[in-house]
């Protein structure tokens, strides 16, 4: 009788501590799972830590006709990007990269790819915008291969051999 007494308390002790266990996992789960604020990269000014390392001609705070907004304006000759650099960071919080273009003519398209230590990772995503109004952009972080990794680095590249007619970037944000 003891020792089924004992065999009992002892099996009480594991399921208890499998229990504490599963809710500790369980919390590690929630606090992996938050969601960060989101982290801006430019507005109508660069955030905090970004910096301009673009080789296309760009010209930051410009005023455009009748908004409120005032973009990134981006003059990309073939291959050239706009490329906001920032110290590494990780992702892990973020879902989506998320921003406004507009561009200069009718139809254009352009290429948005993150930077692990410099380099483009993966093949981006291409995006269409024109010249009738703010197109927003939402790409989710795990299409650009950079789902909880460590970044360095957004390029918005011209992936063409022609010039690109300017276009306009803003509220370029993770979140």
């Amino acid at each position: 009788m003891r020792r089924e007494l004992l065999s009992g308390v002892a099996a009480s002790i594991a399921l208890g501590a499998g229990a504490a266990f599963a809710q500790d996992t369980a919390a590690a789960d929630t606090v992996s799972a938050e969601v960060r604020p989101a982290m801006v990269v430019y507005d109508t000014a660069l955030g905090p830590g970004w910096q301009n390392w673009s080789w296309a001609k760009t010209s930051l705070s410009t005023e455009v006709s009748g908004s409120s907004r005032k973009p990134i304006k981006v003059e990309a000759g073939p291959w050239q990007a706009m490329y906001l650099h920032h110290d590494p960071f990780s992702t892990t919080g973020y879902r989506q990269l998320g921003l406004l273009i507009q561009g200069s003519s009718a139809a254009a398209e352009a290429r948005v790819f993150a930077l692990i230590d410099g380099k483009v990772n993966g093949e981006g995503r291409l995006i269409h915008f024109n010249n009738t109004g703010w197109t927003k952009v939402v790409i989710p972080l795990a299409e650009l291969g950079v789902e909880d990794k460590t970044i360095d680095g957004i390029w918005i590249q011209n992936g063409s051999a022609a010039d690109l007619p300017k276009f306009y970037v803003t509220e370029i944000q993770l979140e």
